[in-house]
């Protein structure tokens, strides 16, 4: 029996338009029976991290420092993940923030302001500590309070991918006249429109 190989971190599509919401897209086809996680590994994790930026250029973060701690560390990127996914579906639908995913969101929001020192050029900055794999955790739980911050403000406005039978993406509409409905038109939008032209067949 033939078994399929997980695609390369570098095929993984970043179509949330934030940091925080590609994180959250990190299960494929989320609601579909069999699912992908793109960041099933230490290796792939750091791997997507740089990819998307969670991980800034220059930076060195040594997976092979784990020493036996890449349950704990994939305990964390899974629980961060959920609640991520869940606060941002809560934005979506126009819901009061569930009480469980807000506790691990400030836990981490914490622990990301604690790694924040103000420069000399006056910004504040988060310094990452090259045995620190949990920094792009803290990136991403500081890209979500701006997300839902800009969502509010009107900046753009938080979907799900129309695709609502597997996909379950969520993305950052900027589109001109709002009307973006799938996460990728390449993907979602042309199953739909494929699936639509058989309905009317």
């Amino acid at each position: 029996m033939a078994v399929s190989l997980p695609r390369p971190v570098s095929a993984i599509r970043l179509d949330g338009g934030r940091l925080a919401i590609d994180f959250a897209n990190t299960i494929h086809d989320r609601f579909a029976a069999d699912v992908e996680d793109y960041i099933a590994t230490p290796e792939r994790y750091v791997e997507w991290a740089r990819r998307s930026g969670a991980i800034a250029v220059g930076e060195a973060i040594d997976v092979s420092r784990l020493e036996g701690e890449s349950e704990g560390l994939m305990a964390d990127v899974r629980s961060l993940r959920d609640a991520t996914y869940r606060l941002l579906s809560a934005c979506v639908d126009v819901a009061p923030l569930p009480e469980g995913p807000l506790l691990v969101a400030n836990a981490w929001l914490l622990r990301a302001r604690q790694s924040q020192s103000l420069t000399d050029d006056g910004l504040l900055r988060l310094l990452a500590n090259p045995e620190d794999l949990r920094i792009p955790l803290k990136r991403i739980v500081l890209d979500l309070v701006d997300t839902m911050a800009g969502a509010r403000a009107g900046e753009f406005k938080l979907k799900r991918c129309a695709n609502q039978s597997s996909c379950g993406w969520i993305f950052a509409d900027t589109s001109k006249n709002g009307r973006r409905r799938w996460c990728a038109m390449q993907t979602c939008g042309t199953a739909s429109k494929s699936e639509a032209r058989r309905h009317r067949r």
